[in-house]
């Protein structure tokens, strides 16, 4: 079978990817792994974005509930199935793609069903959170400390009065350091030092006023970027370090070693501990893509959603163009981009049937 374009990831992106496509009257399959938004729905038991759901909802369908207050996970991951109904959207489940390679002028992608497929275009949508990045310094840890990725499905393996060290303090690492301090003595081990604005600001939502102000759009190499790259702020509302510590939170600097059960922080401060749960962040899965000059060290090689190979695109990374690219509300803005592109590789006008 062969597609104008094939689309890796039903996520976010990937779905709205294919609502442009089609809308474009384009022969296009959408490949997913999983089901639609698995990787939302596994994630920890409580979790919840850090944007409200004001600014949760993808083009052309709204996002259920108070706009004001902020989603579970489980409730995105009922958003993209809906999503993906209400649009039709040419999806195939449970198909992993093993390998894309390139002869000629079509890219073959191969998968777990043992498909043929061809493809004059490929959009990957895998996302920025695929595979948990664990610190090497992980192996000076005993045996005897349990040590956990961020995404967990829930916190069972944790028993009660255990001494639990979560290392990485985004949204994941703060609301399970949340979830544990009522039952266990918890760390928490912060990073670079981060600002952490309010929810709201006389009475908006700050991601409004981010918005309006231009500050989420701000392109990659702008003084803004530069700033937000560095101090990293996020609006964490009851996650904040004095919240956290109220609640009984140790925290702590940036971890730089361990030795058996102990951790040492760059301020010379150590914990003893049982459990280590690693809030470290994600690297890319690149195994599948065998395409010359595509892949660094760093992951997937892209410059706002371009790659070196022709008619490779990339969509639904951090900072792919601006800071709102690893917010569901900057799905827009860069598939839209990416979308552009797409059509002039097919040598068609942006002409959409409406």
């Amino acid at each position: 079978m062969q597609y104008d374009s094939v689309i890796i990831g039903a996520g976010q992106s990937g779905l709205y990817a294919a609502k442009a496509l089609a809308e474009r009257n384009k022969h296009y399959v959408v490949l997913e792994r999983n089901q639609i938004g698995q990787q939302w729905q596994q994630r920890l038991n409580g979790m919840r974005l850090f944007t409200s759901r004001q600014f949760c909802a993808l083009p052309g369908l709204h996002f259920p509930g108070d706009p004001q207050g902020f989603p579970l996970t489980t409730e995105v991951a009922e958003y993209l199935k809906l999503y993906a109904k209400t649009f039709s959207l040419n999806v195939k489940t449970n198909t992993q793609v093993l390998s894309v390679t390139r002869e000629g002028s079509l890219y073959v992608i191969k998968t777990n069903n043992t498909d043929r497929i061809e493809a004059k275009t490929i959009i990957n949508a895998t996302g920025s959170n695929q595979l948990p990045q664990i610190p090497t310094i992980s192996h000076q840890l005993s045996r005897a400390v349990i040590q956990l990725p961020a995404d967990i499905p829930n916190l069972d393996a944790i028993k009660n009065g255990h001494r639990v060290a979560v290392i990485g303090d985004g949204a994941s690492g703060r609301q399970i350091a949340a979830q544990l301090a009522s039952r266990c003595e918890v760390s928490l081990a912060c990073g670079q030092r981060r600002g952490m604005p309010p929810n709201k600001v006389f009475g908006k939502d700050i991601f409004w006023w981010l918005s309006k102000l231009g500050i989420l759009s701000a392109g990659n190499g702008t003084i803004v970027s530069k700033i937000l790259k560095k101090r990293n702020p996020v609006p964490l509302g009851e996650f904040t370090n004095p919240k956290l510590a109220k609640q009984g939170v140790t925290i702590f600097e940036r971890l730089v070693s361990c030795n058996g059960d102990t951790l040492l922080f760059v301020d010379g401060r150590q914990a003893a501990i049982d459990v280590v749960i690693w809030a470290t962040g994600y690297q890319d899965d690149t195994r599948w893509l065998k395409v010359e000059h595509c892949i660094d060290q760093q992951g997937f090689v892209q410059d706002n959603g371009l790659t070196p190979a022709s008619g490779l695109f990339v969509v639904g990374r951090k900072w792919l163009s601006c800071r709102a690219s690893e917010l569901i509300m900057g799905v827009e803005r860069d598939v839209d981009h990416v979308m552009t592109l797409v059509d002039n590789h097919l040598g068609n006008k942006h002409k959409v049937d409406v």
